[in-house]
């Protein structure tokens, strides 16, 4: 009896150890937890200034701007990761600007960090991969190419303008007989076109007859000046030198004397028909050498640099697919057409066996002489944006995160533009689906950051009677000094927020920023405003 008490008094003492243990442990593990979820309290930061950290929200004391939460970083284990990973780094005053690497920004400051899921105040956009898998986007890696010169365009096969005459009268009469029946008819240099009558040559023969009489019959050659001047008169009403012999020769006055071409051709236009009465002046053809084209092309003004005397051009035509014509640029025209914005260029065509029509439509390759300019990033024209003043490309900085970037475009070739300014070799762009993104992630507000049309920021126009310092169109700044100090107050944010008095921003809160009236219009104009 004795011995089974000690046993249940040893047992007691080992279920209360265990029990205090379990306890302990518990109580432990709660108190980590506690401690935990403590230290993982909302921290919240200003947008522009990162290095303002506050535990409750309200606004950044440099700026005035409202302060966001700080989204917390989970490391691989779950816990809080003390060390926010830098993607990449950008101008205060202008998300567009981005870097590599920190450093001072087009207006001298400082470059600011932007860190993962940081995306709301920088522009960044996050779409979901499978968001993005459905929406069909394409990306694509930015690579090097060299502009190769060529310009595709479309044409009008022309007669050659040097080689086109016209056939008129110079004296009223009848066509007598006429000897180019139809138009397409070819004639050669020389040939007899039609005969005509007319009471002029008919007198102007009898006076040339008259005077060789006359010249005959005086020994001293005084009729001699005489028979010149009727010759002269003939000729000027275009007989030829062969019918003016005949007459000096036979003495008899012709009823009907013939005109000839002056130039081999082709008959373009027909104006008279035999027995027609016809007045001086009339134009009775049209004749034009087809030997020897122009085709003229229209070109953009952005590609006359591309373009100059002697420059390659491939022409096809569709009653022959396939095959290639050749020539060579030889006038460029001195205006550009204002609707058009187009310049036309002249291509001269060899014209064999009279397969090439004028009015004939092609299609031109002009392949420049010059030298390829040095390879520059180049992406698809289809990756642009374009938003009025600005040229947009999204480029992809991973994990589904997209940033609107400007850029500035330079030379065009096979689809592709060069890259001045913006972005560089290797990045990763998006070519297709951008305005989805635009439409799935509401894109467009990012957009407006770069856009300076007169436009912007058109939510903020005061559709009341108060006034509103939210300027639109051409602004007046010094209208707005109404105390006369030479002074006003602009938000360095949106640069068309302009007060006569101190205050915040109605758009971004910030805190407004005094300058003078001049440099008030330096920071409209650079910013693509119009000031008056």
């Amino acid at each position: 009896m004795k011995n089974k008490l000690i046993i249940y008094l040893l047992l007691l003492i080992v279920g209360g150890m265990l029990g205090a243990g379990i306890l302990y442990l518990f109580d432990s593990n709660s108190n980590v937890d506690t401690h935990q979820h403590s230290t993982e309290e909302q921290l919240y930061s200003c947008g522009m200034h990162p290095n303002i950290i506050e535990k409750e929200s309200g606004t950044c004391p440099i700026c005035g701007m409202n302060l966001t939460p700080i989204k917390s970083k989970k490391n691989n284990s779950g816990n809080t990761s003390g060390e926010r990973k830098i993607i990449y780094w950008r101008a205060p005053m202008n998300p567009n600007e981005v870097y590599d690497e920190p450093g001072k920004s087009q207006m001298g400051m400082d470059l600011v960090p932007v860190y993962e899921n940081e995306e709301s105040e920088a522009g960044v956009v996050t779409i979901d991969g499978s968001v993005l898998q459905s929406m069909n986007v394409k990306m694509e890696q930015v690579k090097n190419r060299s502009s190769n010169s060529v310009i595709y365009t479309n044409g009008i096969i022309s007669t050659d303008e040097r080689k086109e005459y016209i056939v008129t009268s110079k004296i009223s009469g009848w066509i007598e007989k006429l000897y180019v029946n139809y138009e397409g008819q070819k004639v050669q240099k020389g040939q007899k076109l039609l005969e005509i009558y007319s009471p002029e040559l008919v007198t102007a023969q009898q006076e040339l007859i008259t005077a060789l009489q006359y010249k005959e019959n005086m020994t001293n050659g005084t009729g001699e000046e005489l028979v010149k001047n009727a010759i002269r008169k003939l000729e000027l009403f275009d007989i030829s030198k062969t019918e003016i012999d005949k007459i000096i020769e036979l003495k008899k006055v012709k009823k009907y004397l013939p005109l000839y071409a002056q130039h081999s051709g082709t008959v373009l236009n027909k104006y008279i028909a035999e027995g027609e009465n016809i007045s001086s002046n009339k134009q009775l053809l049209i004749i034009s050498d087809l030997r020897n084209l122009w085709l003229k092309a229209d070109i953009y003004e952005n590609e006359i640099a591309q373009v100059k005397i002697g420059s390659t051009a491939e022409i096809t035509f569709n009653f022959k697919p396939g095959q290639i014509f050749k020539g060579k640029v030889s006038f460029i025209y001195p205006t550009v057409d204002p609707t058009a914005r187009t310049v036309t260029v002249r291509i001269e065509l060899k014209n064999i066996n009279d397969e090439l029509k004028p009015a004939m439509f092609g299609n031109v390759k002009i392949i420049s002489e010059q030298e390829s300019n040095s390879e520059l990033p180049s992406v698809p024209e289809t990756a642009i944006i374009r938003s009025g003043r600005k040229n947009i490309v999204v480029r992809s900085i991973g994990d589904g995160k997209f940033l609107p970037i400007e850029v500035q475009l330079g030379q065009y070739s096979d689809g592709y533009y060069q890259i001045l300014n913006g972005i560089k070799v290797n990045d990763i762009i998006v070519t297709s689906g951008q305005f989805m993104i635009d439409s799935e992630s509401n894109l467009r507000s990012a957009i407006n950051l770069f856009s300076s049309s007169e436009s912007e920021h058109s939510t903020h126009i005061n559709t009341d009677k108060t006034p509103t310092i939210v300027r639109q169109g051409v602004v007046d700044v010094k209208s707005i000094d109404k105390n006369g100090n030479g002074k006003v107050y602009e938000c360095p944010m949106d640069w068309n927020v302009i007060s006569d008095e101190d205050g915040r921003c109605p758009i971004c809160n910030m805190f407004l920023k005094e300058y003078t009236i001049e440099e008030t219009k330096k920071n409209l104009i650079a910013n693509g405003y119009k000031v008056k």
